[in-house]
């Protein structure tokens, strides 16, 4: 998608935004499967809560970045990983096995209002954060006519 603005009497200024980033492609099956693959290729049976939290913020920067980016989108939906830790307990404990993210990895949550409620949030992030690029552009370029309109002192 392309965004362009063309002010009064200047050339247009183009900005494109066409090649989505990793993270905007990540969606519960891709988390879940690097997750697990991440777990079973470190040795780990499970992860907990705080564990996903530190994969996400990766303070030492020892994890590698699409695990990183996966943890993060666990954290932004906690309904998701609350689905996936529970799959085979019945109650909330925040500690959640490979297998769990193996089962979700292979569309355990597909079709679920689950995975609706998380693509709609998805979404209106992605929208906001688009609107908020054209409101930065628009008002640079606003301010950049004012400035050209004003009478010389």
């Amino acid at each position: 998608m392309s965004v362009t603005i063309s002010p009064i009497g200047q050339n247009a200024a183009v900005q494109n935004s066409s090649t989505p980033t990793f993270e905007e492609n990540l969606n519960i099956a891709k988390s879940s499967q690097i997750l697990a693959d991440y777990l079973k290729g470190n040795g780990k049976s499970a992860i907990n809560a705080d564990e996903l939290s530190k994969l996400a913020n990766n303070p030492a920067g020892d994890a590698p970045a699409d695990v990183s980016a996966a943890a993060a989108y666990m954290l932004r939906h906690p309904e998701v990983y609350t689905a996936i830790e529970t799959h085979d307990v019945p109650g909330a404990d925040g500690l959640s096995g490979f297998w769990n993210f193996e089962w979700a990895a292979q569309g355990g949550l597909s079709g679920t209002s689950i995975e609706a409620t998380a693509r709609m949030e998805e979404a209106f992030d992605r929208a906001i954060t688009k609107s908020a690029q054209v409101t930065e552009i628009t008002t640079d370029k606003k301010a950049g006519l004012d400035a050209s309109k004003q009478r010389p002192q």
